[in-house]
């Protein structure tokens, strides 16, 4: 559009070199139309200057003047203007009427240029007509972003579908990242909200969603951040928090391959949970910032798995009816990540993954005890109850053998235990949501999901499957591999790192260990207690400190041994309602 209209203006003002040849006026013709012509430019170069002052502010204006130039087209205004002034001049005192009345031309063109100049920076005087250009602005900043990764990617240089390596240092993109952090420490409602919209409301081309998703984190991590250790307005916040994960998830939708940013969402949002509570008893953040963020989070996940369950409990509307994942591996990503960090919904989040998996419905209920993964692996490899469905056959190419099937749950658990709460902290009542409280049974339920996924019985077969998860290296076309290579280069700009399951020695052996750990009040323990007695000893310190942090009552015991058992003594909570009553 800009360089339309200066080839127009560059025709117009050779156009009028011509009639100025053609046609000279008089030294005193030249002068009467010059005067109205100046008399003019000058009041329309007043009101643009009065415009500006009244309605631009950093937040309306945060690329630079840059943007708002080419959208007003005031340099070429100016610059016919110059022109115009130099002709007439040069010409009136050089006695030469053609050069006067060409500069007399030009200054007519000047004043018919700077009244569309002036209509199109009316038209910004409006917060919606500034909103209007900033989101504009920072949507041809991503397309850009994206389009250069585009053609990097067939050099080999970057992935598809990954965040594009300049994005970082793009100019516009961080002027308005730099222009969030500033309206959120100053706490001013109105700016955030504004901010937020041009970002949620920027229609980007799919090859940058990529690049959307990684700037809509962002600014959110910057909002919550404010809150939390800055002051800013929870409310607020956390309003504008939802309009930024409902743009995410809906960009998520329009990706082949929405499993990596969804799952970053999801283990985000856990994070921010628990990171609140934390703030909070330690007395950094106030408990209202704290318990909005709590709610934000809850509520959040639920509306993520909402839109990944093929048949949702309920749906606040029609695109959270079917999944938005397609494929065994996207889901495999997506329940790795959202087990992660303890969060909300976490157990119910295998019920979707089953369905997507088999075709089928689990009907169990993990409250009264019931295995999802045990039932999932019956369903896929077992002798009896075998599934023969499409989902099905796709999920057994995507997992490979029943021995690669456990060893990817086993590792999902290692992360998702050395990631669950501390439960040695206090959890303020006004903090409690559902799912996410300080109740020993929810825990314990949350355990149980892996626990019970018991592909060994005895000590003997628990050291065989530790060394498996400590030493085996993935094939190729492993699930565990597939995954890690969907993940590559996606950078989401977030405090959450990803950490391979290998480096948590403590958490593998407290995942193989919860497996042998007894069910209910009469099992015994012998073989877990013969499991964890063989163990080097640093080894058993390391995991007796990761349960003494995550699981109730383990903190009170000195022996390393018994902390564990103590501690694995929360998975008996889970369906004694059913026991009793029988």
């Amino acid at each position: 559009m800009q360089v339309w209209r200066q080839i127009w203006l560059f025709l117009c003002a050779v156009g009028l070199a011509f009639v100025a040849l053609a046609y000279p006026r008089s030294h005193d013709d030249v002068v009467d139309a010059t005067q109205f012509s100046i008399a003019f430019f000058a009041t329309l170069l007043t009101g643009e200057a009065v415009i500006f002052a009244l309605t631009f502010s950093a937040a309306s204006s945060w690329p630079s003047l840059r943007a708002i130039d080419g959208h007003i087209a005031f340099r070429e205004w100016v610059l016919i203007g110059w022109f115009a002034a130099l002709f007439t001049g040069c010409g009136l005192l050089g006695d030469n009427a053609t050069s006067a009345t060409y500069g007399a031309l030009l200054f007519l063109l000047a004043n018919i240029y700077g009244v569309f100049s002036f209509v199109r920076l009316f038209g910004l005087a409006s917060i919606g007509g500034r909103n209007q250009l900033l989101r504009h602005t920072l949507a041809d900043a991503l397309a850009r972003q994206g389009g250069s990764r585009g053609g990097r990617s067939g050099r080999g240089s970057s992935r598809p579908g990954s965040p594009s390596p300049g994005l970082e240092y793009d100019p516009i993109v961080n002027s308005y990242l730099g222009t969030v952090s500033q309206a959120a420490t100053g706490n001013d409602p109105t700016a955030i909200r504004h901010l937020v919209d041009q970002l949620v409301e920027a229609e980007v081309p799919v090859e940058a969603v990529d690049d959307a998703v990684t700037v809509h984190l962002d600014v959110l991590h910057r909002l919550v951040r404010a809150t939390l250790a800055g002051g800013a307005d929870p409310i607020q916040v956390v309003s504008c928090a939802h309009a930024l994960i409902d743009s995410v998830i809906g960009h998520c939708r329009r990706l082949s391959d929405p499993a990596p940013p969804l799952g970053a969402l999801s283990r985000y949002l856990a994070w921010l949970a628990n990171t609140a509570l934390l703030m909070s008893v330690r007395g950094v953040a106030s408990s209202r910032a704290a318990r909005e963020l709590a709610a934000l989070t809850t509520d959040a996940r639920l509306k993520i798995l909402r839109c990944v369950d093929p048949d949702p409990k309920s749906a606040a509307h029609h695109d959270e009816l079917g999944s938005i994942l397609t494929s065994p591996l996207q889901v495999l990503l997506w329940t790795g990540d959202f087990t992660e960090f303890h969060g909300a919904h976490q157990a119910s989040a295998l019920y979707g993954t089953y369905e997507i998996l088999t075709g089928t419905k689990f009907m169990g209920n993990y409250w009264d005890g019931a295995s999802i993964l045990s039932q999932l692996r019956q369903s896929l490899y077992g002798d009896q109850g075998r599934v023969s469905t499409p989902q099905a056959d796709a999920a057994r190419r995507a997992l490979g053998s029943v021995e690669d099937y456990d060893h990817f749950w086993a590792l999902v658990s290692v992360t998702a235990l050395a990631t669950l709460r501390d439960a040695r902290l206090p959890h303020p009542p006004e903090l409690i949501r559902p799912e996410f409280t300080p109740d020993h049974q929810l825990l314990g339920a949350y355990l149980r999901t892996f626990a019970t996924h018991r592909y060994f019985t005895t000590a003997a077969e628990a050291r065989e499957a530790l060394l498996s998860l400590v030493c085996r290296a993935d094939p190729p076309r492993s699930a565990t591999a597939e995954i890690r290579h969907a993940r590559g280069g996606r950078a989401y700009r977030l405090p959450v790192p990803l950490v391979e399951p290998q480096r948590r020695p403590a958490a593998m052996i407290l995942a193989v260990a919860c497996r042998l750990a007894p069910l209910a009040p009469t099992e015994s323990d012998s073989e877990l207690r013969d499991f964890l007695a063989v163990l080097p000893a640093p080894a058993l310190q390391a995991t007796a400190r990761l349960a003494t942090r995550v699981l109730p009552e383990a903190a009170g015991e000195s022996d390393p041994v018994e902390a564990v058992v103590t501690g694995l003594a929360v998975l008996q909570l889970v369906g004694a309602h059913t026991r009793e009553g029988s």
